[in-house]
């Protein structure tokens, strides 16, 4: 009897986490998405998989899965491609910017099975207008979302802690560079 009610009160909490942020007075999950841009030079295509192999101006080499194939067609070894990858995900505030918080919400809470997919984060600023975060992991990378409703970003404020649960799959479109 002990052990059931133990189990059906962990149960209870862990679905009551994604709730966690909101309850504590902070700002409600909110969607969003992150694009990256880049330009390379190809150094191999697979039309049969639909991927492409870029080396940027760096020298690192990337190959990509392409989403989007309109394109592909008019791709060659040796030539230059603008990449643009397109990522959805879920912004959650896990603590205020003057250190209120709530619990961390574990991955599959918030619809994921990877737990690589989770980045933690800190505001470092906020276009309020067009929805646009800076956010600052913890490597020290500064990286960029767009929220999908800007109005649901009202109450973040640069110094915020959030947890950003990526999802899994990634839009990525390759274009010959005119």
């Amino acid at each position: 009897m002990k052990t059931k009610a133990l189990g059906i009160i962990a149960g209870a909490l862990i679905a009551a986490a994604p709730f966690a942020s909101f309850a504590a007075g902070l700002p409600a999950p909110f969607e969003g998405s992150s694009t990256l841009q880049a330009e390379g030079v190809v150094t191999s295509v697979d039309r049969a998989k639909h991927s492409v192999t870029v080396r940027d101006v760096q020298g690192g080499e990337a190959s990509f899965d392409i989403t989007d194939s309109r394109d592909l067609a008019r791709i060659s070894q040796g030539g230059k491609v603008h990449i643009r990858m397109m990522r959805t995900a879920v912004i959650r505030v896990t603590r205020g910017a003057n250190g209120e918080g709530a619990i961390a919400a574990p991955a599959a809470s918030l619809g994921q099975t990877n737990p690589e997919q989770n980045v933690s984060a800190q505001v470092q600023a906020i276009d309020h207008a067009s929805g646009v975060m800076a956010l600052k992991d913890a490597n020290g990378s500064v990286f960029h979302l767009q929220g999908r409703d800007p109005a649901k970003l009202a109450n973040v404020t640069p110094g915020m802690q959030v947890s950003v649960a990526f999802a899994p799959q990634i839009n990525v479109a390759v274009a010959p560079v005119q």
